[in-house]
């Protein structure tokens, strides 16, 4: 099985369409075939190395379709 992700800013997932609550963002998604597969959150800064992520980060996943 091959699987293609999606990774989204949280704060882009959160204030994309306003009107739906998380749960009903997250049923879009699904309704897609996007399955949540976890959440990756920007580490601390240390030693003068930036991170190689902006923020925290929602992650999809899907069967890809050969």
């Amino acid at each position: 099985m091959v699987w293609e992700y999606k990774i989204i800013m949280t704060e882009k997932f959160l204030s994309s369409d306003d009107n739906l609550t998380v749960e009903e963002k997250f049923n879009k998604w699904g309704k897609n075939a996007w399955e949540f597969a976890g959440i990756v959150q920007k580490p601390y800064t240390t030693l003068g190395k930036d991170p190689k992520i902006d923020g925290d980060c929602i992650i999809f996943k899907r069967c890809k379709e050969n």
